[in-house]
């Protein structure tokens, strides 16, 4: 079996303004752990090819330790499947704090995908979870349209990637990408709630394009779904070549917010009414997802830490 631990303390500069870890960080943390696994798998370098969910089902706190493990569950040619789970350590106690799935790619130093030497032998079950995340792929591959025109409430974020936020081969971190976009569609989550919010997953990404140190990064984030204290934020992610002009698409996701008041509690929102068919259209796909996203979450709260 092939997996790995880290631990990682949340200090008062992981956390947001009311004591809880950023859900950026989390996110990224996990990323963290996983990537460390699929370098000692690869020998090599490596790039995040999908996100299969996310959830953070518990959040840690100021001065709490979380544990990380990530366990390779399939490989195939260049690809490798990782679960990852943070696992919030309190005294003697320790609970399932955040669980994700997410699949890595072996590249050589031209970023194209090289063969691996290991093999750990798909079930059926993965096999139907690659297949998942090649349709997934097609489905947006080619797609350039922008998300915001035709929504209600929406706001684009744009910044510039630097070597800071790269690997030594001159590519956007995955890790630091998930950090970006926390904060990109909180903001989104905060400004439509009136409130404060944190994070209760991300869904599904498959990335098309390595976004490159140096590109100008755009991530265009909108309310898809609201329910009584939660919504979705949908975001389309671009890489930006400042001397061409030339975007393109990266990845689509969305991810889920609860709105909570001072007390950390969830607080009521107002409801999202579409205003055109391109927005009731993305918002009745959402609903579906929802559906199956509650009913995962649930199944994957069961787990105990390993």
């Amino acid at each position: 079996m092939y997996s790995t631990d880290t631990y990682y303390n949340v200090f008062p500069w992981h956390t947001n303004h009311f004591g809880s870890l950023h859900g950026g960080i989390y996110m990224s943390w996990l990323i963290d752990t996983a990537g460390i696994l699929m370098s000692s798998i690869s020998q090599g370098n490596y790039l995040l090819a999908s996100v299969d969910y996310l959830y953070l089902f518990r959040p840690a706190r100021l001065g709490d330790i979380l544990r990380v493990t990530a366990e390779a569950k399939a490989s195939w040619s260049s690809s490798v499947e990782i679960e990852v789970r943070g696992c919030i350590k309190r005294g003697t106690n320790e609970e399932l704090g955040a669980i994700g799935l997410m699949s890595y790619v072996a590249v050589d130093e031209n970023g194209r995908p090289r063969s691996l030497s290991v093999k750990i032998e798909p079930d059926q079950e993965a096999e139907k979870r690659r297949a998942k995340r090649l349709e997934r792929k097609k489905k947006i591959s080619g797609d350039t349209s922008e998300l915001l025109p035709g929504m209600s409430f929406g706001r684009s974020y744009v910044r510039t990637i630097y070597p800071e936020h790269g690997f030594g081969n001159g590519i956007l971190y995955a890790g630091k990408m998930y950090m970006m976009l926390d904060e990109a569609l909180a903001i989104v989550a905060k400004l439509y709630s009136k409130g404060n919010t944190f994070t209760a997953s991300a869904g599904s990404a498959d990335f098309l394009v390595p976004v490159k140190i140096g590109d100008i990064l755009e991530i265009q984030g909108a309310v898809e779904y609201t329910g009584n204290t939660s919504l979705d934020v949908g975001a389309k992610i671009f890489a930006i070549n400042h001397f061409t002009g030339t975007r393109r698409l990266v990845s689509r996701t969305v991810f889920s917010f609860v709105s909570i008041d001072d007390q950390g509690k969830p607080r009521p929102i107002s409801k999202l009414e579409p205003s055109s068919e391109y927005e009731r259209s993305i918002m009745e796909n959402r609903i579906k997802e929802r559906e199956e996203r509650i009913k995962l979450s649930k199944t994957l709260q069961q787990r105990a830490c390993q």
